[in-house]
């Protein structure tokens, strides 16, 4: 197993020899980091290479996921109350005579409970605890601020360039480390991350794939249909290592693994199949349903399937306990729970006279993009359906008093003004 470790190189070194110490079944990659805020750089390439990933700290933790969405399991080294002890003892043994002291990163309250335990109240401490949106020279400053007035004798360091930036210009100082016991837990809490997702991987998926029944076709183009659909899914079935069965000539079920069918390069190959099959007029709708049994797995997929088919076009919906996502890598991918107040749901679509699966779409669009406000274009758009279908679920949602109109669109193209409309459906 590998693991990526990201951060400053001395940090790095510390965790690599805790893990070759304690964890010989792990291989440790180093990503070094100097400062903070290229922690991202490193993202890539370690998730090319490893199974998971550790931070050094929150420092270069924060910042890489202010730019990086991190898909491996991953963990980053906390400060913890050890960690101030043993600077504080270290403290001690360099600078006995020391009593103002500067320090980063930790929490106030954390320093001064250390202090009450070790019953030491004759330091005078000036904090600045860890804000991701500050960069890191705004630490170096409060520092040799802090030693140049004369404020601090010594500076207390957990971030790893503002530890060297500060010692290289003279100043004494003491760099803040994760403690063993620190980095042996969380090195554990990873593997516990890993190995659950191994698990969750194995899970059993089962799709159902499935085109539309037609009227006045003969039994011998039904078998030439089957038979084309099922030629053109072996590709994706030798990728997903799955089995196929066929139920009816015009529905197929796919058995295999949840870390098989979610994989994206997997996923690729399947809407390719289904764009291909459309050119030869056979339009392709999927259900993947996930679970921990074989029946809750094909429950889930013949949800799924009833919401590709909703969808009115050839797509591929996944469905996990009550959570529905979909259309899966299409640009109006949305997710949405069935039970989300279902009965509220159902009688306020009975009541606007809409269906149910627009208003959870909506309710989904509020969430997912924090927008209340559109016009028909925006809703035809996220809805996938037609503009002129759009305005007659707006004009429903108005005479109904779930939304309210608060302006209108002008463009410099011919035609009306566009109702920009607020949707209220207060549904919790």
């Amino acid at each position: 197993m590998k693991i990526g470790i990201v951060g400053p190189l001395d940090s790095s070194k510390k965790i690599a020899g805790i893990m070759e110490q304690y964890f010989p079944q792990i291989v440790a990659i180093i990503y070094e980091v100097s400062k903070t805020e290229e922690a991202y750089l490193k993202i890539d390439e370690s998730e090319k290479e490893c199974d998971g990933l550790i931070f050094t700290g929150m420092g270069v933790y924060y910042k890489t996921i202010e730019k990086k969405d991190i898909s491996l399991p991953h963990v980053y080294l906390p400060f913890s109350s050890s960690s101030i002890m043993k600077a504080l003892w270290e403290l001690k043994e360099r600078f006995p005579d020391c009593k103002n002291i500067s320090i980063d990163t930790v929490n106030r309250n954390e320093v001064e409970d250390t202090l009450e335990e070790l019953n030491i109240n004759d330091i005078n401490i000036e904090f600045m605890e860890y804000n991701h949106l500050y960069e890191e020279k705004r630490y170096i400053d409060f520092h040799i601020k802090a030693q140049e007035n004369k404020d601090t004798c010594i500076s207390i360091i957990g971030l790893g360039w503002v530890y060297d930036q500060v010692k290289s210009q003279g100043y004494p100082t003491i760099r803040l480390y994760s403690t063993k016991s620190i980095i042996k837990s969380t090195i554990g809490k990873l593997l516990y991350k890993i190995n659950e997702v191994i698990v969750k991987h194995s899970n059993l998926a089962v799709q159902v794939i499935y085109t539309k029944d037609q009227e006045n076709i003969s039994q011998y183009k039904k078998l030439e249909i089957s038979s084309l659909i099922e030629s053109n899914l072996i590709g994706y079935l030798k990728e997903i290592q799955g089995s196929i069965f066929s139920s009816k000539w015009n529905r197929f079920l796919i058995f295999s693994t949840r870390g098989a069918v979610e994989n994206t390069q997997n996923l690729i190959s399947l809407k390719n199949t289904l764009s291909f099959l459309k050119t030869k007029d056979i339009e392709i709708f999927v259900g993947t349903g996930l679970g921990m049994t074989a029946y809750e797995s094909e429950v889930s997929a013949n949800k799924a399937l009833n919401a590709a088919i909703n969808y009115a076009s050839a797509s591929i919906f996944k469905v996990e306990n009550d959570k529905i996502e979909g259309p899966l890598l299409d640009k109006g991918e949305l997710s949405y729970n069935f039970i989300m107040d279902k009965d509220e749901i159902d009688e306020m679509a009975k009541m606007i006279d809409l269906n149910p699966l627009y208003i959870q779409k909506i309710n989904s669009i509020k969430e997912k993009y924090n927008k209340d406000t559109f016009t028909s274009d925006e809703l035809a758009n996220y809805l996938n359906v037609s503009t002129r279908t759009a305005n007659r679920i707006i004009n429903k949602i108005l005479d109904h008093n779930c939304g309210e109109m608060i302006g209108l669109e002008t463009s410099k193209s011919v035609g009306r003004p566009k109702k920009i409309i607020k949707i209220k459906f207060n549904i919790n």
